[in-house]
């Protein structure tokens, strides 16, 4: 019984941070290929991403909780949030929050909570 909570007691640090590593991964990928391009291409200067929390959505009005990865379609899909926080041309401080769309570590779609 022991080495069943002592094996419990480390299964969910070493989940927690296989999750971090595989978030951090992600959404520096989808940064330097999606997220920054479409800033610079508008004359916006990106400033840091800020994770909006364990079940936060940020800006996207999603109050549903959904357990599983699985999309309708049966592929096991995820979705990432990330609030990107930017300059504009003018010297203001605006956020904006993206949904990174996964397919195992595939990014198939980004899309963001308003316009920049």
């Amino acid at each position: 019984m022991v080495l069943f909570y002592a094996v419990l007691i480390l299964f969910f640090p070493v989940l927690i941070s296989c999750y971090v590593l595989v978030y951090r991964l992600v959404v520096k990928k989808a940064l330097n290929k999606y997220i920054i391009p479409k800033l610079s291409e508008n004359d916006l200067k990106f400033m840091e991403y800020r994770w909006p929390g364990l079940l936060s959505t940020g800006k996207f009005k999603d109050d549903t909780f959904q357990l599983t990865v699985m999309n309708k379609y049966g592929q096991a899909s995820n979705s990432l949030y990330a609030d990107i926080v930017y300059y504009t041309p003018e010297g203001q401080t605006k956020r904006v929050t993206a949904r990174i769309d996964t397919f195992l570590f595939f990014i198939d779609k980004v899309s963001y909570s308003g316009e920049f």
